[in-house]
């Protein structure tokens, strides 16, 4: 196990830098003078030149990567334009928030998608299957922003409820901070549900096919014993993938989500960072989220390992 994760650890460092550069690119290939959008159009050619010696922007491109990158390395995602205040703190400060709303939305995902998805592989071609599917598949088509919306209507009109705007710290105050994520986090709990769900019907059924699950059943197990202690565990690689996925998303930043319930987390921050041509924010901010991701996947690679120890690197 050791040993795989430090492979796996290695592996990362070309990953890392190969996002770096098409991170640096796309921010830097975007048609404009990033100085002239962020200074507006009454900007001075003297404001302008001032701005582009600030931001680097006044060196050769392949000069402005490497000094990008030492400062990466020495933990200096940049200053914003807007705030004048260091990226990174503000991307962990609000990554900290997208956190504690991804893991309320994952918790509330699997609750509802594993028991449903076992059910409707245990019931496959049943109405209880047939009717469980076409709520997945509802949950997947339909927009998270567009559930959400919903939600607010249905609470606000017909039960007078709002959620609080004021962002509370979960470790301030649980329940308030309990009130403002809750609907997020089922906004985002169903859609994250619904793919779960229907990969967890079927890699179930997959595996209750296998011979091992006939063998356990002809020994005289008790069908909860052959479904939960030997059919979900050699199940879960497939779940666990595209849950890992969704959850990388997720911490990356549900943008309109966080837009639509006002959370400050760090969608909301990048795109607040967009809209003000806040270009350190915007470059430090996709470069964060990316690297996220990256790692996200990487303890998925180790759960796999954990799970099934035949998994060689």
């Amino acid at each position: 196990m050791g040993k795989y994760i430090l492979k796996r650890l290695f592996s990362l460092i070309p990953i890392i830098i190969g996002i770096s550069i098409i991170v640096f690119l796309i921010i830097h290939l975007v048609p404009g003078d990033p100085a002239s959008i962020i200074l507006g159009n009454n900007a001075t050619p003297e404001a302008i030149k001032a701005l582009n010696a600030k931001l680097g922007l006044d060196k050769p491109l392949i000069v402005q990567y490497f000094d990008w990158v030492v400062h990466l390395i020495q933990g200096n995602f940049g200053t914003s334009v807007q705030t004048d205040q260091s990226v990174l703190p503000t991307l962990i400060n609000k990554f900290l928030v997208t956190f504690q709303l991804t893991l309320l939305s994952v918790l509330i995902g699997w609750i509802i998608a594993i028991p449903l998805g076992i059910l409707s592989a245990v019931k496959a071609n049943s109405v209880v299957d047939f009717i469980l599917r076409i709520i997945s598949m509802l949950g997947i088509s339909i927009p998270n922003f567009a559930i959400g919306t919903l939600l607010l209507l249905i609470l606000s009109v017909y039960f007078g409820w709002y959620p609080p705007i004021d962002y509370v710290n979960f470790w301030d105050d649980p329940i308030s901070a309990l009130k403002i994520f809750i609907l997020p986090a089922i906004t985002m709990g169903i859609v994250l549900s619904a793919g779960i769900m229907r990969m967890t019907r079927t890699s179930f059924i997959e595996t209750l096919n296998k011979d091992f699950i006939r063998t356990a059943r002809a020994k005289g197990n008790p069908e909860g014993t052959v479904i939960v202690g030997h059919g979900l565990r050699n199940s879960m690689i497939p779940i666990i993938t595209i849950g890992g996925m969704q959850i990388g998303y997720l911490l990356g930043g549900a943008v309109i989500v966080e837009q639509l319930f006002s959370i400050p987390g760090i969608g909301q921050y990048i795109l607040n960072g967009i809209y003000h041509r806040d270009f350190p924010v915007v470059q430090g901010g996709v470069l964060f989220i990316s690297l996220i991701f990256v790692f996200v996947n990487l303890i998925v690679d180790i759960i796999y390992c954990w799970i099934d120890p035949r998994i060689k690197y």
